[in-house]
């Protein structure tokens, strides 16, 4: 899963870098004390498709609290900042993201926290991986995790796509976020169920989600809750095309109908793109069979909904983010 921010750049005034960027070397030096700094970085290697062009800068930043002063940082100098977690969830156009990406997730940073507060609450940063949520939640006798089993990517893009399968999704159990707005200030606040949609946390736009609160039952049976979630990820292993990389779910489900069936019954099982292809295991899955361009996946991907919105007269919403350019 993948958590986007978008600020934009209020005028380019910087000053040093390469033919899409420039900046001040001060600034470079400044980001450089909050994380790890790369220039012109292939974002091929943050997502799970491998696919993308260049970041004109990455930061990945010690921990999660200081994303708010990367964007701070960015903000003063008017660069474009574009965030992600786990990549799990993402497509990045060929030719890469101008600005500057932040990414949060503990697969690229060290391990973000994790707790359990006075309150009983569960808390964990955004760079969480979701596995390792699990493992904690299973550790501490609890359950309510198994709708996020198998799930890719962080606790932070799981909030922000309110990420979830028939079992449930983040907002069953999700009751306090933390974020910075897009000024870089920190924020606190409680969350109900009129905050989401499917696979839609609602909050202004600009925000940047740090971590989360979750309300857990205690687990009536913990072995029969871990055997539950390895039973689950064995089914996801038998049905999904884990072999290759790819995005997980590409569409949502339309109101009524199932997105794999439609894709399924177009006839488009299979169909190929340059090194794209949709899965013949899972039909709601595009597949990079190992040469595969971000412009492949996209036209592929645009294919998909014109040929089932001629077919069956239903328009596919892309459960995917696409950023950058292509």
């Amino acid at each position: 899963m993948t958590f986007i921010l978008f600020l934009p750049a209020y005028g380019r005034r910087n000053i040093l870098m390469n033919d899409n960027i420039t900046i001040k070397k001060n600034l470079l030096d400044h980001l450089g004390e909050l994380g790890t700094v790369r220039i012109n970085e292939p974002m091929s290697s943050y997502t799970t498709f491998k696919t993308g062009g260049p970041a004109d800068i990455l930061v990945i930043p010690r921990h999660a609290k200081l994303a708010g002063e990367v964007i701070r940082a960015a903000a003063g100098e008017s660069i474009p900042v574009t965030v992600i977690g786990g990549g799990s969830n993402l497509l990045v156009g060929d030719r890469g993201v101008r600005g500057l990406v932040i990414v949060l997730c503990e697969k690229f940073s060290g391990p973000g926290r994790i707790g359990i507060g006075d309150d009983g609450l569960v808390y964990a940063d955004a760079p969480v991986l979701k596995e390792r949520f699990i493992d904690f939640v299973l550790e501490k006798g609890l359950g309510g995790v198994e709708f996020m089993t198998g799930i890719p990517g962080c606790i932070g893009g799981g909030i922000v796509m309110n990420a979830g399968t028939n079992l449930g999704s983040f907002i069953d159990v999700l009751v306090h976020v933390e974020y910075v707005d897009a000024a870089g200030q920190f924020h606190a606040m409680e969350v109900n169920r009129g905050m989401s949609d499917y696979r839609t946390f609602r909050i202004e736009k600009g925000t940047l989600i740090l971590g989360g609160s979750f309300r857990l039952p205690i687990s009536d049976d913990p072995h029969l809750l871990k055997q539950r979630i390895a039973d689950i990820l064995e089914d996801r292993r038998g049905k999904h095309p884990l072999e290759f990389p790819s995005a997980g779910s590409v569409f949502k489900n339309p109101a009524g109908h199932s997105s794999w069936q439609l894709v399924d019954g177009a006839g488009l099982k299979g169909k190929s793109i340059g090194g794209a292809m949709v899965s013949e295991k899972h039909t709601n899955f595009v597949i990079n069979r190992g040469n595969a361009s971000s412009k492949d996946i996209k036209t592929l991907i645009e294919s998909i909904q014109e040929t089932v919105l001629t077919r069956y007269a239903v328009s596919l919403e892309t459960e995917i983010r696409m950023i950058g350019e292509f």
